[in-house]
């Protein structure tokens, strides 16, 4: 058998840049009967095992290690040899670092070869210190059953210097060589993508200039070790010692333990029992009703073998509620199931809703359920814990996740590693997307010709967001681990890889906007409000105002200018229009809105058939949910809802194979329930033409409830839902701005952060709302814990006990940030002679004289006050600019940019925050420009004309602005008319 030891793959990340398949398939052509893989990790596994199959070569398991000793690190190809070694394999990709003593427990059934260059024997070597290179061989093969001196020509060293001592050392020690070529690149033309990417890991790394790491083929190698050819004998010989093969494992769910009874009788109890809890809310609920559908439910559970899973799912929503974790009401198709609803799993009523169940778990198509649950995003390593402390942290495991090189991050990186002028780079870029590259810039050229060759590269890995294995099994002895985050074991393999394995995926999602209705629950809650949100009733009115405003900023779904404006346009005014519009406001169903909206304000539309109106009455005729082609099929084609969820996901998929067969099928049987071949004709039809379109009704009421939960709290509870909303986008300015506007729109006061009261989040107190200390600029995270510790010891007393106990913890820039911000406002002085106070000596004398008296200043003026305010905070909150023109406004009847709102054009007083310059497609220059009036941010534009003219005023001067606003494609646009200067 021929082939060739240290092959590597595009998942040695940054050292490698060949995809796994394009190595097998070359190794294939270049007359290869084994492919050995010996990556710096087992990411490839599976890819090894599939790959090789389909190019019918063998494929060899191995990895690439380093192992710490006393003088320095070595490095081992290491190749499994039987199920032994493949279970030391998985031990040593989950040790971080290892040193040879530990190596000892794992070496069974595993064969070592030293790997070249960075084998301490190769070291010593081209040291001259030929004895130390000889200690280093008798000790590693005192330390393995199978070891061999890796033979590397890679390099005119290695072939010259190394080669004839490796192979007298061999004779000496009687350990075998094996030929090694250390391959990272398919052919000598792409050395210059293999150096970028070693120079793109570190710019320091340095490649050999007479290196060769292209990939040979069989004459290739045979012409390179012609002088040591016998060492192809040694690794046929080793590679038929070699008696492992993979087969994929089986995984079984993990099982929940029951007190008394089976799982099925004990979850037949619960829901059951949940059933009874739930019927005692739900007015003129029909019991039978909900009685046979729980009872049809838990039979397919139970004959799905999904007992376990939803006691599994039940145990840990249960341990979360228990511990004051909030739980999301739902999410995709799990919403639809009465079971779920009534363990507690899910708070949406699947019959109320009219949800279907098949489309959840389809008993004529078996896979694994999926329940994804959503806990605020502050909570959800805590409900992780729980599940691994409860099943041992060999069975729950993190998903891995592989960053790609896109192009743009491509041409960034090369261009790095080229030292092109960044300056250039934006523009080399931009021609690439208008596909425009000049050809006779050889630069240019050289550049995207390697970026585009490590597009789609592996760059590094991740963890999946969401995403958990559990089994049954002990992960450990299955697949390929590596230490991931929050103490969690994760998973070598990604997501498809371990479901293709039958493992069981469960996503545990950690919502934000979850995070904010719990603290705006809970800050009611502390205020003396009594609020449960399970109870909530969906007709509250201000709620439906609130969206039919659309001032829905920070509201779940609801905050795009797209989603905004379709809500003024729709005007909803019931839950279902709330459903209706996240289901339609999509790619594709989106241009269904403004008929859905016509009809649903009185347009006349027709059915193909009478009986479709009760399906689709309640949508105006147009097909918005996936459940309503399942209903449509059961009705008149008489599918089962289980076939008819099949029939859905097969037209989804636009094969005209599938698309013609299934016609065939639905037409004949609509025949069959006498319906005439030309009504199943246009049936069917219509349905295809919505098939791309329909949304899941269960995920779409479940995302409904949560809006509508943000909806009712930011309409009845203003202040404080702002207030969380607020400390959930901390750092970032432009949405703190936007939402700060809105505030100062409802009259509500904003206060700068108080020493005495503010914390790293935004506080609600006597219907203020103050500033984080966290949003001082200068002001850190562990400066704010330190003073809010400090705190527990008693509030600051003045400016002098403030200095006196922090003094060890702020430095002079820190001090300056708090007086500019108005943190340190309370004390009573002035700011300017605070900051004179600011400087304190290394003996800080002033601070323990108890009557020193301070020396009162001149304060600032009110400009200085305001810049120097904008410098702390990023922004005007007490100081702006404009307060100091209130006369002018009330003279002159001057309106504020928020009167906007219901004017078409108003005259106010503002200055330009930024500008930027465009030209148009006739080459003339126009400008969008951020307004500012203090209270109210927008964004306007100085079309040519008005551009011409002003041009020389656009600069941060305080001018008239007479702004007209304009509705295009329904979105509100303003447009600045004239600037005047103050009189």
């Amino acid at each position: 058998m021929f082939g060739i030891l240290y092959l590597q793959s595009s998942y040695s990340m940054l050292k490698n840049a060949i995809p796994l398949p394009s190595l097998i398939k070359e190794a294939k052509q270049g007359g290869y009967d084994f492919i050995a893989l010996s990556d710096d990790n087992l990411h490839g596994m599976l890819a090894l095992q599939k790959e090789a199959k389909n190019n019918q070569i063998r494929p060899i398991l191995g990895l690439k290690i380093k192992i710490e000793t006393d003088l320095d690190e070595t490095g081992f190809l290491v190749y499994v040899k039987n199920e032994i070694g493949y279970q030391n394999l998985l031990a040593l990709t989950l040790k971080k670092t290892m040193n040879l003593e530990e190596l000892i427990t794992y070496q069974k059934g595993l064969i070592f070869v030293s790997s070249g260059f960075d084998s301490l024997v190769d070291q010593a070597i081209l040291n001259q210190d030929y004895d130390l290179a000889k200690h280093w061989i008798i000790e590693f093969k005192k330390y393995f059953d199978d070891f061999y001196l890796g033979l590397c020509l890679d390099t005119f060293d290695m072939e010259m210097k190394v080669a004839p001592i490796i192979y007298q050392l061999s004779e000496q020690t009687n350990v075998k060589m094996l030929p090694i070529h250390q391959t990272s690149y398919l052919t000598k033309e792409d050395k210059d993508v293999y150096e970028a990417l070693r120079k793109i890991e570190d710019e320091k790394n340095e490649v050999l200039p007479d290196a060769n790491y292209a990939f040979l083929d069989k004459s290739s190698l045979i012409d390179l070790f012609s002088d040591y050819s016998y060492v192809f004998d040694s690794l046929n010989q080793m590679i038929k010692s070699i008696s492992y093969e993979w087969h994929a494992p089986h995984f079984d769910m993990p099982i929940f333990k029951v007190e008394q009874g089976t799982p099925k009788t004990y979850l037949e109890s619960l829901a059951k029992v949940g059933l009874k809890k739930r019927l005692t809310k739900i007015e003129n609920a029909d019991e039978k009703t909900y009685q046979e559908r729980l009872l049809y439910e838990l039979s397919v559970i139970h004959k799905m073998g999904f007992d376990h899973y939803f006691l599994i799912v039940y145990d840990f929503v249960k341990y979360a509620k228990t511990h004051d974790i909030l739980v999301g009401p739902g999410r995709g198709s799990s919403a639809g199931s009465l079971v779920a609803y009534c363990l507690g799993i899910t708070d949406v009523d699947p019959i109320t809703y009219d949800l279907l169940f098949e489309r959840f778990l389809n008993p004529e198509r078996i896979s694994m359920p999926d329940i994804d649950m959503d806990f605020p995003d502050d909570k959800r390593d805590e409900v992780l814990q729980y599940v691994k402390q409860k099943y041992g942290d060999h069975h729950i495991v993190s998903i891995v996740t592989f960053g790609t090189f896109a192009l743009r991050s491509s041409i960034r990186d090369i261009a790095r590693v080229m030292k092109i002028d960044p300056s250039r780079v934006k523009g080399i870029i931009q021609r690439v997307i208008n596909d425009d590259v000049d050809q006779t810039d050889h630069e240019m050229v050289r550049l995207l010709t390697v970026a585009k060759k490590i597009e789609g590269l592996p760059r590094h890995t991740g963890t999946h967001p969401a995403g958990m294995i559990l089994a049954e099994q002990d992960l450990t002895k299955f697949i390929p681990l590596q230490k991931g985050l929050y103490e969690f074991n994760q998973s070598q393999l990604e997501a498809k890889d371990l479901e293709s394995l039958g493992l069981l995926k469960m996503d545990f999602l950690g919502i934000r906007n979850l995070g904010i209705i719990d603290d705006v629950v809970k800050m009611i809650q502390k205020e003396g409000g009594t609020l449960h949100l399970p109870d909530l009733k969906l007709d509250d009115k201000k709620t439906y105002e609130l969206l039919e405003s659309s001032e829905t900023s920070g509201i779940f779904q609801l905050e795009s200018a797209g989603m905004r404006a379709s809500l003024r346009k729709l005007k909803p005014y019931q839950f279902e229009d709330l459903v209706a519009i996240l289901a339609l406001y999509r790619p594709g169903p989106m241009d269904n809105i403004d008929e859905y909206i016509r009809r649903r304000n009185g347009k006349t539309y027709e059915f193909i058939h009478p009986k479709l109106e009760s399906i689709l009455k309640p949508t105006y005729g147009i097909i918005v949910y996936q459940e309503q082609i399942m209903r449509i099929a059961h009705e008149f084609a008489g599918y089962t809802l289980a076939q008819a969820d099949l029939l859905r996901r097969g037209i989804s998929k636009k094969d005209k194979q599938i698309l013609e067969e299934e016609r065939i099928r639905f037409i004949q049987k609509c025949h069959e329930k006498h319906y005439s071949f030309d009504i199943a004709e246009q049936i069917y039809d219509y349905i295809v033409k919505f098939a791309d379109y329909g949304f899941n009704r269960s995920h779409s009421v479940a995302y409904a409830v949560v809006a509508y939960q943000m909806a009712y709290l930011k309409a009845n509870y203003f202040a404080i839902f702002m207030t969380t909303l607020l400390s959930s986008v901390t750092g970032n300015e432009g949405l703190t701005n936007d939402y700060l506007t809105e505030i100062k729109k409802h009259q509500i006061k904003i206060l700068p952060p108080d020493i005495n009261l503010s914390t790293d989040q935004y506080i609600h107190q006597n219907g203020s709302i103050y500033l984080p200390l966290l949003a001082i600029k200068s002001i850190g995270r562990n400066t704010v814990q330190k003073i809010i510790e400090e705190r527990k010891n008693g509030i600051f007393a003045d400016y002098q006990d403030f200095k006196l106990r922090m003094k060890k913890e702020l430095n002079e820039k820190n001090l300056e940030m708090l007086i500019h911000s108005g943190a340190l406002d309370q004390f009573g002085l002035n700011r300017k002679t605070l900051n004179y106070h600011k400087q304190i000596d290394d003996a800080g004398y002033e601070l323990y004289i108890t009557d020193y008296k301070m020396k009162i200043t001149e304060d600032y003026t009110f400009a200085e006050k305001a810049e120097l305010e904008k410098e702390a905070l990023g922004f005007n909150l007490t100081y702006s600019p404009i307060m100091a023109y209130q006369d002018i406004i009330t003279a002159q009847h001057l309106k504020r940019l928020s009167d906007l709102e219901q004017l078409d054009e108003v005259e106010a007083i503002a200055y330009i925050k930024k500008t930027k310059v465009i030209k148009t497609k006739q080459g003339q220059e126009m400008a969008f420009v951020e307004l500012d009036d203090g209270a109210v941010q927008i964004e306007a534009t100085l079309f040519t004309d008005t551009y011409g003219k002003y041009k020389n005023s656009l600069s941060n001067d305080i001018c008239i602005y007479r702004v007209k606003s304009n509705l295009y494609k329904n979105q509100k646009t303003y447009v600045v008319e004239q600037i005047k200067p103050i009189k």
